[in-house]
C-alpha cells in the first residue's frame, strides 16, 4: 500500500511521541521507513504474496499496520479508506478479523490523547521513573481523551495504560503503609501530609483506605 508524505510524516510523529512515554503504555508503533516489513503476516505472506481476498473476515486492502500491541501482538492499523483515517486495534487468535475497537478516530487525535498522557507525567512526575500519578488522575484523562474524540473506547484505552495504572496501583499501596504507620506512631493527619507532601486530603483518604484495609 501507497503512503501518501502527509501520513508519512503523522506516523514519524507518533513513533516520537509513543517512545516518550513507552514504559508506561502498552503501545509499540513503527518507524514509517519500515511500514512495509510490517505488513508481513497481513496484507502479504514472507514471499511478497497477497493474503487480501474476499471472504468474510479477511484482511482488507485498505488496512495499513502501523504498530502493535506489546502484550498481545495485537495489530494497530489505519482504515484508510474512511473519513478521517480512524485508527483501530484487530484481535489475534479470532479466527478472523472482524473482532476489534477503535482507539482514535485519526493518527492526529491519537498523537494528541497520547500527548496528553505525556503532560500529565510532565506535570506530576519528578521524572519518569518516580510515579507520583494516581489512579484517579489516570481515569480523569482517559475521560478527556474519550470526551474528545467519539472514536476513542475507553475500555481499550484503559487497558494500554496498564503499565501506567500498575504503577499509581504500586505507588499507592506504598502510601497507605506509610500513611498507616505514622498513624500508628501518633503523627496527626497534617504531620503526615506534611512528611509525604501530600495535599492534606489526599493525606486522609489514604489513612481512610488503611483502616479500610485494616477492619
Amino acid at each position: 500500500m501507497r503512503v501518501d508524505a502527509e501520513l508519512r510524516e503523522q506516523l514519524k510523529q507518533l513513533k516520537i511521541i509513543s517512545e516518550q512515554i513507552a514504559k508506561w503504555i502498552d503501545v509499540e508503533t513503527f518507524n514509517p521507513e519500515l511500514l512495509e516489513r510490517g505488513q508481513l503476516g497481513y496484507s502479504v505472506d514472507l514471499e511478497g504474496n497477497s493474503l487480501i481476498n474476499d471472504e468474510e473476515g479477511s484482511w482488507h486492502a485498505d488496512w495499513l499496520v502501523i504498530g502493535h500491541i506489546k502484550l498481545t501482538g495485537d495489530p494497530i492499523i489505519i482504515e484508510t479508506a474512511e473519513p478521517g483515517q480512524p485508527v483501530a486495534v484487530l484481535m489475534h487468535g479470532m479466527g478472523d478479523w472482524n473482532a476489534g475497537r477503535y482507539l482514535a478516530g485519526s493518527v492526529l487525535n491519537f498523537q494528541e490523547a497520547i500527548q496528553q498522557i505525556i503532560e500529565l507525567i510532565a506535570q506530576k512526575n519528578d521524572n519518569q521513573s518516580t510515579w507520583k500519578i494516581t489512579c484517579m488522575e489516570l481515569e480523569q484523562v482517559m475521560t478527556r481523551i474519550v470526551s474528545a474524540d467519539e472514536y476513542a473506547d475507553k475500555d481499550l484505552w484503559e487497558s494500554l495504560l496498564d503499565p501506567a495504572f500498575q504503577a499509581a496501583q504500586g505507588m499507592e499501596a506504598d502510601l497507605i503503609k506509610q500513611v498507616s504507620m505514622m498513624n500508628k506512631c501518633g503523627m496527626s493527619i497534617k504531620e503526615i501530609a506534611g512528611n509525604l507532601k501530600l495535599p492534606l486530603k489526599e493525606a486522609y483518604d489514604y489513612l481512610k483506605k488503611a483502616k479500610e484495609l485494616q477492619n
